[in-house]
């Protein structure tokens, strides 16, 4: 009879680890994992209905634990006491002190260690009988539940909120998901797109190729002959009345002393947007509309620059038109931790280049704009600004902007 009632109390104590294993492991594991292994995996199958209905599986593993860890309790009191007597106190307060440390030890620290770091072999172990237990035991686990939910309801805690974008974010970045550099990259730009405007990616007019219709026809054609773009800004008069672009296949099929009137008939249509528009309903647009290049104006009306679908889609994917003439801005490393740039060069770029976190503002997207942001004026040269750890030492200033900057690390 005394075996009988050892064999009862391990039996119990790995009956009520069971539980413990299907608390912690169905919390550990995700949903969209389980979804995956559904597929192919019957006990995934199982799993996924459990997870999905995570908190009354919650009050059936607790439930399930306590019942059988009062049963260890139990049996373990009634044999210390057939054994000693009743009237040891001292010897049954020590036996329970021991029944517990095997129940903390056995039936919940050592499962929920083991289902944290590995859920998948546990599931795979545990999820089809746990299943059914839990489906005989419903009525229960229901009438719990109820309890539960007024409670929680009068405490007024409401439901847990969904995934939020910087859990998203920090569980792409983590080095352990099963994505490669490349394409984490891609991803976490994407989710950083969702709030970025078009005026992240304007290029000035100043360093835009533009063609002035007022200009002299010999210059135009010379100008068209050496273009580095395949669309090409018209403007008229001042640089900022533009009124479309010209393709260079259209000039290409212009005879060889085509004349003004000749350059107006091609010159195609082009959009205006305000900076604010959000880059992602912009590139639907783009793609709708099969448009390639944008003309950006503030609030006022005033054009900041151009804007154009390879821009913005190389904020996703990375830069492929390293070649352009506008991509052409200074970008030297001196030394570890200092570098020389010029003004005109986005902090976004900068940051990609060199693994930095320059701060970066909706109305400051370029160097000289920060510093022009931070120091209220146009700084003067040979002037140093410290913007959070780092300090720009202005080198060369034009009539409107810094030209160069060396840029130190504060450390």
């Amino acid at each position: 009879m005394g075996i009988f009632n050892w064999l009862s109390l391990i039996v119990l104590l790995i009956i009520a680890s069971l539980f413990s294993f299907l608390e912690t492991a169905s919390v550990a594991i995700s949903e969209h994992k389980l979804i995956s292994l559904a597929q192919t995996q019957l006990w995934a199958t199982y799993a996924l209905k459990l997870k999905r209905k995570l908190e009354q599986v919650l009050i059936f593993s607790l439930f399930g634990n306590s019942f059988f860890n009062a049963l260890v309790s139990t049996i373990s009191t009634m044999l210390v006491i057939k054994i000693f007597g009743d009237g040891q106190q001292l010897i049954l307060s020590i036996a329970t002190l021991i029944v517990t440390l095997l129940i903390i030890i056995f039936s919940e620290a050592t499962p929920k260690i083991i289902a944290s770091r590995d859920p998948v072999i546990v599931l795979r172990l545990i999820a089809i009988p746990l299943y059914f237990v839990f489906i005989l035991t419903r009525p229960i686990i229901w009438l719990i539940d109820q309890i539960v939910y007024l409670l929680t309801r009068l405490l007024g805690i409401g439901n847990a909120d969904g995934t939020s974008l910087d859990e998203l974010r920090a569980i792409i970045a983590d080095k352990k998901s099963p994505f490669e550099e490349q394409h984490r990259s891609i991803l976490l730009n994407s989710l950083d797109l969702q709030q970025l405007a078009i005026k992240e990616v304007v290029i000035p007019l100043r360093n835009i190729e533009i063609i002035n219709l007022h200009d002299n026809i010999d210059n135009l054609r010379q100008q068209l002959r050496h273009a580095q773009h395949t669309r090409i800004i018209v403007c008229e008069g001042e640089s900022e009345n533009i009124i479309g672009f010209i393709h260079v296949k259209d000039v290409l099929a212009l005879i060889d002393n085509y004349q003004l009137t000749d350059l107006r008939s091609i010159i195609r249509k082009i959009s205006f947007l305000p900076d604010f528009v959000l880059i992602i309903p912009q590139l639907n647009l783009a793609q709708t509309q099969r448009e390639r290049i944008f003309v950006v104006v503030n609030e006022y009306g005033d054009v900041l620059g151009i804007a154009c679908l390879e821009d913005m889609l190389e904020i996703v994917f990375g830069d492929f038109t390293t070649d352009a003439p506008h991509r052409r801005y200074l970008m030297i490393e001196e030394f570890d931790g200092q570098y020389i740039v010029d003004g005109a060069t986005l902090v976004r770029e900068f940051n990609e280049a060199y693994k930095l976190n320059l701060p970066l503002h909706y109305d400051a997207l370029s160097i000289n704009g920060l510093l022009m942001k931070y120091f209220g004026a146009i700084p003067p040269a040979n002037c140093c600004i410290k913007v959070d750890n780092y300090c720009f030492e202005v080198l060369q200033i034009g009539d409107y902007w810094v030209e160069r900057v060396r840029i130190s690390q504060i450390i």
